[in-house]
Protein backbone atom coordinates (compact mmCIF):
# COMPACT_ATOMS: atom_id res chain seq x y z
CA UNK A 1 0.00 0.00 0.00
CA UNK A 2 1.43 3.65 -0.84
CA UNK A 3 1.24 6.40 1.27
CA UNK A 4 -1.23 9.10 0.04
CA UNK A 5 0.74 11.72 1.80
CA UNK A 6 3.65 11.46 -0.28
CA UNK A 7 4.61 14.50 -2.85
CA UNK A 8 4.09 13.63 -6.47
CA UNK A 9 7.20 12.87 -8.23
CA UNK A 10 6.19 14.84 -11.19
CA UNK A 11 6.10 18.79 -10.10
CA UNK A 12 4.39 21.56 -11.42
CA UNK A 13 7.77 23.40 -12.41
CA UNK A 14 8.57 20.23 -14.06
CA UNK A 15 5.87 20.20 -16.11
CA UNK A 16 6.08 23.70 -17.45
CA UNK A 17 10.03 23.04 -17.64
CA UNK A 18 9.60 19.73 -19.83
CA UNK A 19 6.53 21.62 -22.39
CA UNK A 20 8.89 25.20 -22.70
CA UNK A 21 11.96 22.79 -23.37
CA UNK A 22 9.92 20.97 -26.03
CA UNK A 23 8.56 23.89 -27.76
CA UNK A 24 11.37 25.46 -27.80
CA UNK A 25 13.49 22.83 -29.26
CA UNK A 26 9.76 22.19 -32.02
CA UNK A 27 10.36 26.36 -32.75
CA UNK A 28 13.98 26.09 -33.52
CA UNK A 29 13.72 23.23 -35.62
CA UNK A 30 10.55 24.66 -37.14
CA UNK A 31 11.77 28.33 -37.30
CA UNK A 32 8.64 29.67 -35.64
CA UNK A 33 7.27 31.31 -32.41
CA UNK A 34 6.29 30.90 -29.36
CA UNK A 35 2.91 33.17 -30.49
CA UNK A 36 2.33 31.11 -33.59
CA UNK A 37 2.78 27.89 -32.18
CA UNK A 38 -0.15 29.12 -29.38
CA UNK A 39 -2.59 30.25 -31.63
CA UNK A 40 -2.40 27.08 -34.03
CA UNK A 41 -2.23 24.71 -30.83
CA UNK A 42 -4.81 26.44 -28.91
CA UNK A 43 -6.03 30.08 -30.63
CA UNK A 44 -4.19 31.61 -27.61
CA UNK A 45 -1.01 33.49 -28.76
CA UNK A 46 0.35 34.16 -24.84
CA UNK A 47 -0.72 30.79 -23.88
CA UNK A 48 3.73 29.68 -23.83
CA UNK A 49 4.48 32.82 -22.53
CA UNK A 50 2.55 31.71 -19.30
CA UNK A 51 3.46 28.37 -19.40
CA UNK A 52 6.90 29.81 -18.93
CA UNK A 53 6.07 32.37 -15.98
CA UNK A 54 5.38 30.12 -12.61
CA UNK A 55 3.01 32.80 -10.97
CA UNK A 56 0.82 32.32 -13.81
CA UNK A 57 -1.19 29.60 -14.00
CA UNK A 58 -2.64 27.55 -17.04
CA UNK A 59 -5.45 24.99 -17.75
CA UNK A 60 -4.54 21.20 -17.90
CA UNK A 61 -6.96 20.93 -20.70
CA UNK A 62 -5.04 23.55 -22.82
CA UNK A 63 -1.61 22.16 -21.67
CA UNK A 64 -2.94 18.49 -23.16
CA UNK A 65 -4.04 20.27 -26.56
CA UNK A 66 -0.71 21.98 -26.70
CA UNK A 67 1.25 18.57 -26.53
CA UNK A 68 -1.41 17.02 -28.88
CA UNK A 69 -0.42 20.10 -31.61
CA UNK A 70 3.34 19.25 -30.69
CA UNK A 71 3.38 15.52 -31.23
CA UNK A 72 1.52 15.95 -35.08
CA UNK A 73 3.74 19.21 -35.61
CA UNK A 74 7.03 17.11 -34.97
CA UNK A 75 5.81 14.14 -36.73
CA UNK A 76 5.05 16.09 -39.71
CA UNK A 77 8.36 18.12 -39.61
CA UNK A 78 10.13 14.86 -39.22
CA UNK A 79 7.99 13.58 -42.36
CA UNK A 80 9.05 16.99 -44.69
CA UNK A 81 12.47 16.47 -43.57
CA UNK A 82 13.21 13.17 -44.11
CA UNK A 83 11.82 13.72 -48.01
Amino acid sequence: MTDMTQRAEITEFDIRQSLIARATAYANKAKTSFSAMGIAAVGDSKFLSRVQNPGIGFNIKTYQKMVEWLDDAERKLQQENAV
